[in-house]
């Protein structure tokens, strides 16, 4: 995010702040309140759709996870805005920009709603890997149950539509071919797939 940017977003926050009756003092907000804050950032509708189908299948695989704490809430709200930064860019760097907006948004939760939206990119980038896509240098590997949900869920979905993990990386496919990159992606996705059904079953 270049500085005019950054100003740009900073001053739609600020005004979204004025004049709407959101209460950002409170832990998260709710669905019907993110949904209007992705609306006044200038959120795609298309955009906005594809989060609340991935926010659904999130939310239907936290339901049923017996064996771990999950915070349903988090998953919600995060999948629901997990794409938030491409209020300003469609590039990889949506991650790190809508957990940068998530920060600026100032919930009690924003810094665990932040590493949500952040660690969704793909199936988890690590610090090294980041800086090949001209990211800040953090870790993208999603680590808690809450980022993983959100992160596989993603994963399940091509805009709106329901899709297999192969056919979600096809289109990386397309472009890159089957690196070896794009093939520890479709592993890492495996791996999360098994893990989360391992949390159900």
């Amino acid at each position: 995010m270049n500085k005019a940017q950054e100003l740009d977003i900073e001053a739609r926050i600020k005004d979204l702040k004025a004049n709407s009756k959101i209460d950002f003092s409170k832990s998260l907000p709710t669905k019907e309140e993110a949904i209007e804050i992705m609306k006044k950032l200038g959120l795609p509708k298309n955009i906005i759709n594809h989060e609340l189908a991935v926010m659904r299948k999130a939310r239907d695989l936290a339901y049923n996870i017996t064996k771990v704490e999950v915070d349903i809430e988090l998953v919600k709200i995060g999948a629901l805005m997990h794409d938030i930064g491409r209020c300003v860019l469609h590039s990889m760097a949506h991650g790190p920009i809508g957990g940068d907006i998530i920060r600026k948004l100032g919930f009690k939760s924003s810094k665990k709603l932040a590493r949500v939206v952040e660690r969704h990119l793909l199936a988890g980038i690590s610090a090294d890997e980041a800086e090949k896509f001209d990211l800040p240098e953090r870790n993208y590997i999603p680590e808690t149950i809450e980022e993983k949900l959100v992160c596989f869920s993603d994963k399940l979905h091509s805009g709106s539509r329901k899709v297999t993990i192969e056919k979600r990386f096809q289109r990386w496919i397309a472009k890159h071919g089957l690196n070896q990159f794009l093939k520890e992606q479709i592993n890492r996705a495996k791996i999360l797939e098994e893990e989360i059904l391992g949390q159900i079953y």
